[in-house]
């Protein structure tokens, strides 16, 4: 009886194994290891980068489309490009809404980052520390809500809590209304920050030395002055890199200060649309969407080395 069950079990096999579905598994098998045998390891490496390298290319392509058509003149009537010419650029220095825009933009990309840091820092520090599980996943999706809804649902609803008719003007009495004004859209702007914060602080966070702070604490020093002398400088690589990550999205904000300013409190990116569609003048847009790549280039760059300027002598 056993016998007759294992021949039993052994015909069944043979039947699956026989099946079309099963001859497609062999196949594909035999096509990889045909392929293992015959496309070098370092190739096949290479491969497998080669949807990123594809990503990365298509947007090189677009930024060298822009550079070459910020670098030709435009008749706006006929809309047609002219020859070589730097009027575009030319155009933006002399520019006074640019310059408003520009230094708007700069001055928010300055200070955001910077309150999105205070804030995320004794953040990120609770959720590393805290035992409770359930705890830690409120807390995470709590900072991570803003990610999760979108950028226009996000800044709908910030419009909803500081705008007209909304719980800030009904604590406030009718007193207080930030739609329209930097406050408002640095609120906005903040509440997207701070996520991009968590996210690279937490690193350096789980890097920190709890023997040293226990230390101090030991040696009579008062929990602010282990959190401003012990725990902070720990941070300051990660510091630096969020500094730098945030003013480059805040640099490139867009629908904060479209909605949230309601079209008066403009960026760059807003500028960019307006001349780019509104106007329709798209070298001229082209000239102010590399500009801001220079910007944040350079601004970026800037942050990276003063932090590592500053942490080789604190050394």
């Amino acid at each position: 009886m056993h016998s007759g069950l294992v021949s039993e079990q052994w015909r069944d096999l043979e039947t699956r194994a026989s099946s079309p579905t099963w001859r497609l598994v062999d196949a594909l098998i035999t096509i990889r290891l045909g392929f293992s045998r015959a496309v070098p390891r370092a190739l096949r490496q290479m491969l497998a980068l080669l949807p990123g390298l594809l990503l990365a290319a298509s947007l090189m392509t677009g930024l060298a489309a822009l550079l070459w058509r910020s670098v030709h003149s435009y008749d706006s009537f006929l809309a047609v490009q002219g020859g070589f010419s730097l009027t575009q650029y030319s155009g933006l220095v002399s520019d006074p809404q640019f310059h408003t825009v520009l230094a708007r933009s700069v001055i928010m990309a300055v200070i955001a980052p910077m309150v999105a840091i205070v804030i995320a820092i004794p953040y990120v520090i609770t959720l590393v520390r805290i035992r409770r599980r359930w705890l830690r996943l409120a807390l995470l999706i709590g900072v991570f809500v803003p990610l999760l809804t979108g950028d226009i649902t996000r800044t709908f609803g910030m419009l909803v809590m500081i705008g007209p008719g909304g719980p800030l003007e009904w604590l406030t009495a009718g007193r207080l209304d930030l739609a329209g004004s930097s406050l408002g859209v640095g609120l906005g702007i903040v509440q997207i920050l701070l996520p991009a914060a968590v996210i690279v602080l937490l690193p350096a966070v789980l890097r920190i030395d709890p023997e040293l702070a226990a230390a101090a604490a030991t040696l009579g020093a008062k929990p602010s002055t282990v959190f401003l002398r012990i725990t902070v400088p720990q941070l300051r690589v990660g510091i630096v890199a969020a500094y730098a990550a945030c003013f480059a999205l805040t640099m490139a904000a867009f629908a904060d200060p479209a909605i949230l300013g309601r079209g008066l409190r403009n960026f760059v990116s807003n500028f960019l649309q307006d001349r780019y569609l509104g106007l329709g003048n798209p070298p001229q847009g082209a000239a102010i969407g590399i500009m801001l790549l220079l910007i944040v280039s350079l601004g970026t760059a800037a942050i990276l080395v003063a932090g590592r300027a500053r942490g080789r002598r604190s050394r």
